[in-house]
């Protein structure tokens, strides 16, 4: 998904998905800022996680129409899973774009659906080596710091690489999806 990419669109709920995504991506030696990367953050919208599951066909929508004309383009969304199974929240971004009368997803479309199962600190948690449960909630009134992003996103790139073994610390919804964060950088 990362070659020649033009454009990165990333539908997101709020600051720490979007420091994350960034940061990976400049780990990755890609552009993390605009133009190349348009950032929709549903917590600078007034929105959450049904703010981003509505969003979504339209997001999808516009990246394939983008793909038709000068096919460099990706979709990252990344969306916590909360109460939910991240196969779960998969089934209802999936299911609202049907809905929406979008095509089902193709395997190989420049799309990464980033589900961390409670919430995106579960997955900071588990890359800084702390061994964490999905069930409990590790969202902290002030959020990880700078150098806690830098860290995570040194493991979640080794861990990611291709036949990598992620660590001990690294929780399920974590494991299943670093074949995404492969797909972008």
């Amino acid at each position: 998904m990362s070659d020649r990419v033009s454009e990165t669109i990333l539908l997101c709920e709020d600051d720490e998905h979007e420091r994350l995504t960034k940061a990976y991506l400049k780990k990755c030696g890609q552009r993390s800022q605009a133009p190349t990367v348009r950032s929709i953050v549903a917590s600078e919208q007034g929105g959450n996680d049904a703010w981003v599951l509505n969003r979504f066909p339209k997001e999808l929508h516009a990246c394939r129409q983008r793909l038709k004309r000068t096919g460099k383009t990706r979709l990252i969304v990344l969306i916590d899973a909360d109460k939910y199974s991240a196969e779960d929240r998969r089934r209802q971004l999936l299911e609202r774009a049907t809905a929406a009368g979008l095509a089902e997803l193709a395997p190989n479309e420049p799309v990464a659906l980033l589900i961390p199962k409670r919430n995106i600190e579960t997955w900071i948690r588990a890359l800084l080596g702390e061994k964490v449960s999905e069930e409990q909630d590790c969202k902290t009134s002030h959020g990880p710091s700078k150098d806690q992003i830098r860290q995570a996103v040194e493991k979640l790139y080794e861990w990611s690489r291709p036949n990598a073994i992620p660590g001990s610390s690294c929780v399920p919804s974590l494991a299943a999806a670093l074949a995404d964060w492969r797909k972008i950088g």
